[in-house]
C-alpha cells in the first residue's frame, strides 16, 4: 500500500508539469492554437529572470560563456508553411545525466514553437526577449534534431508592431543547470532612517526531482568597490517537483545609493552545496535605490520628487547604444522607454551608466477604434497578461528599471485593467505600473 500511494503521488506531481497521454494526443498544433488569442503557449517555462547558471565560481566571477551553458550553432533554415523553420544537431551524452536540459530562445521576431526529433513539443506565443522550453525528457541518447519554427501568421500578429519582420531569433542555446536549481532571484532594496540599506533576497529554488534533497543556499554580497559587505546560509529540503524560495534579510551599513549621478553597483553573488558539494553558482548586480509613486501621482525616487524627461530608445549595439546613451544623458534626458522588452545588455549599460528605464510590455496595436480593440476583449487577457509578466520578470532586477508599462500603445480596456491588477498583485513590488493612454482611468499609477 505505501508503494501504491507513493506511485500516486508520483504520478499527481508529475501532471503539474506535464500533460497526461490523452491530452497530449488531443493537443492543437502551435500553427492551430496560435490562431485563438486565447492560447498563449504550451509546455513553456514560465518568465524569469535572465541569470546565468555557472558550475564554478571562477566561471562564474571571469563572465563570459558558463560551462552549464551550451551554444547551439549551425542552423539550417527552410521556409515551411507556418513561417520559418530553423534545424540544428545536438548530442546529448552521459554528461548531462544528472542535469536539466532547458532550450532558450532569445529575441525572437515572432511567435515560436520548438520540435525534438521531428515531434512539436512546446509553442509560445512571444519570443521576446525570450522562451524556454525543458527538453530533459524529449531527448534520446547520442544525437537529436532540435528544431525551432518561427511563426508568420497567430493571433497575437494584430497587437505587434505592423509590418513584416524577418522570422528569426537573436540565438538559442541549451542551458544545464543541476536538478535543483536556482530557478531565479527577488530583490528589494530600501533605506532605513539611519542611511542604511536594507536588503530582501529571495532565492527561488526549483526542484525536478521525485525524492527529497538536503541543500544548502548561500549569498554574499559585495560592495562597488569589491568587498563582502554581508553573507549568510540557510537549509532547504527540497519537496517532490517543488519550487520553494529561500528568504534572507540583511543591513548594509552606510549603503551607498544608486542614482543617475551616481550608480553604484552591487554584486549579489548566490550559490548552492549538496553533500559538501558546490552545484551551481549564479550572480546578479544590484541597486540600493527606491522608485515609487505618491498619492499625488509623483515620481518618488530615493525620497524625493523626480521630474523625468524621456524619450524612446531600441537597442542595437553595444558600442552604438552606449553612445547614443551618453549623448541623451548630455540632453537632460534621464528616462528612456522602450516599446518591447530589449537585450538584457541594454538594462545593462542603463545600469551602468545611471540611466532610468521604463519597460513595456510586447503590445502595441495603435490602429485598432476603441469599439473594436483587442484591449477590450476577454480572450486576449492570457496574452496581455503574458506579455506584461515577461516583461516584468525578465528585466526586475536591473536598478536602472524605474517602472513598467502595460503595452506600448494600445486602446485601453478589460485586459489591461487585468494586466494593472495582476502586476500590483505582485509581493514587495513598489515601482510604478504605467499606460500612457489610460485616458485619465485607475490603471496607471503615473
Amino acid at each position: 500500500m505505501k508503494h501504491i500511494i507513493t506511485l500516486i503521488l508520483a504520478i499527481a506531481a508529475a501532471g503539474c508539469l506535464a500533460l497526461s497521454a490523452q491530452e497530449i494526443a488531443t493537443q492543437p498544433t502551435a500553427s492551430q492554437a496560435l490562431l485563438s488569442p486565447e492560447n498563449v503557449g504550451y509546455a513553456y517555462l514560465t518568465p524569469r529572470s535572465q541569470l546565468a547558471s555557472y558550475p564554478t565560481r571562477d566561471q562564474m566571477m571571469a563572465g563570459g560563456t558558463s560551462g552549464n551553458i551550451i551554444p547551439l550553432q549551425e542552423w539550417q533554415s527552410e521556409e515551411v508553411e507556418a513561417g520559418t523553420k530553423y534545424t540544428t544537431r545536438f548530442k546529448r551524452n552521459y554528461r548531462l545525466d544528472d542535469k536539466e536540459i532547458i532550450l532558450c530562445i532569445e529575441n525572437a521576431t515572432g511567435a515560436v514553437s520548438v520540435e525534438v526529433n521531428g515531434n512539436e513539443i512546446g509553442y509560445s506565443v512571444t519570443g521576446s526577449p525570450r522562451a524556454e522550453f525543458d527538453l530533459t525528457k524529449k531527448l534520446k541518447e547520442n544525437n537529436n534534431t532540435i528544431s525551432v519554427v518561427v511563426h508568420r501568421n497567430y493571433a497575437a500578429r494584430d497587437i505587434e508592431p505592423a509590418g513584416e519582420p524577418e522570422l528569426t531569433f537573436s540565438h538559442a542555446s541549451i542551458i544545464t543547470p543541476p536538478r535543483v536549481a536556482v530557478a531565479d532571484i527577488t530583490v528589494d532594496t530600501k533605506f532605513t532612517k539611519s542611511g542604511d540599506g536594507s536588503l530582501k533576497l529571495g532565492v527561488v529554488m526549483q526542484s525536478f526531482l521525485l525524492n527529497s534533497k538536503v541543500y544548502e543556499i548561500y549569498y554574499e554580497v559585495y560592495s562597488p568597490e569589491g568587498e563582502m559587505v554581508a553573507s549568510s546560509n540557510k537549509e532547504l529540503t527540497t519537496r517532490m517537483l517543488s519550487r520553494d524560495t529561500v528568504n534572507f534579510y540583511t543591513r548594509i551599513p552606510k549603503a551607498k545609493a544608486w542614482s543617475p549621478s551616481k550608480p553604484n553597483l552591487y554584486r549579489v553573488v548566490v550559490f548552492t552545496k549538496h553533500q559538501q558539494r558546490f552545484k551551481e553558482f549564479t550572480t546578479a548586480f544590484v541597486g540600493f535605490r527606491t522608485a515609487e509613486c505618491n498619492d499625488q501621482g509623483e515620481f518618488i525616487f530615493n525620497g524625493d520628487a523626480l521630474e523625468l524627461k524621456s524619450t524612446p530608445f531600441v537597442y542595437t549595439t553595444k558600442e552604438e547604444s552606449t553612445a547614443e546613451l551618453a549623448r541623451l544623458k548630455e540632453e537632460g534626458y534621464n528616462l528612456i522607454f522602450t516599446a518591447r522588452p530589449q537585450s538584457d545588455e541594454l538594462y545593462s549599460l542603463c545600469d551602468q551608466m545611471g540611466m532610468l528605464v521604463c519597460c513595456s510590455a510586447d503590445i502595441t496595436s495603435p490602429d485598432k477604434e476603441a469599439t473594436n480593440t483587442p484591449s477590450n476583449n476577454p480572450e486576449w487577457k492570457n496574452t496581455y497578461l503574458q506579455r506584461a509578466e515577461s516583461a516584468y520578470h525578465s528585466t526586475k532586477l536591473h536598478p536602472s528599471v524605474v517602472m513598467f508599462s502595460l503595452a506600448y500603445k494600445a486602446q485601453n480596456g478589460i485586459c489591461l485593467y487585468e494586466s494593472y491588477l495582476a502586476m500590483k498583485a505582485i509581493k514587495d513590488e513598489k515601482r510604478p505600473f504605467v499606460y500612457p493612454d489610460a485616458g485619465g482611468q485607475w490603471n496607471t499609477d503615473l
